[in-house]
């Protein structure tokens, strides 16, 4: 099994990223559904520090990523993904280019397609932008 080590280790989890040709299948589908490069994303915290959304997250934006890189499935569980607003902000800030609300959207349909929803219109904090509600009426419509 080739296996690559990134030299500098990320600093959120002080351990060096392995990159094997072997990706859990997690990744894999994760990839494919978004079209993204999972492992551009370099930890650089711009994405969180300019999400609009963030303060109602149980997981940043690069939070996310991070354990999407790492083939944690209990990312499905977290909220995130469907606090996100899909307002591209992330993508705008992300010096690689990375599209992180393709990739929220892509956990959205894994989650859906296990039958889970982790955020419900109830749990909606008062005074949301209007962008955010008509984004959450879409996701929780399967």
């Amino acid at each position: 099994m080739a296996e690559r080590m990134l030299e500098n280790p990320s600093r959120v989890t002080r351990h060096a990223l392995r990159i094997s040709s072997a990706e859990p299948g997690f990744i894999r589908r994760v990839e494919e559904l978004s079209g993204e490069n999972l492992y551009a994303c370099y930890q650089c915290g711009k994405c969180a520090a300019g999400c609009l959304f963030a303060e109602h997250m149980d997981l940043l934006p690069n939070q996310v990523l991070r354990l999407v890189q790492l083939g944690d499935e209990s990312v499905l569980s977290s909220k995130a993904p469907w606090v996100c607003a899909s307002c591209l902000a992330c993508q705008v800030r992300c010096p690689k280019g990375v599209d992180i609300a393709r990739v929220m959207e892509a956990l959205r349909l894994l989650s859906l397609r296990r039958g889970e929803t982790a955020l419900w219109a109830k749990e909606i904090p008062a005074g949301v932008p209007q962008i955010a509600l008509v984004g959450a009426a879409r996701k929780l419509t399967p």
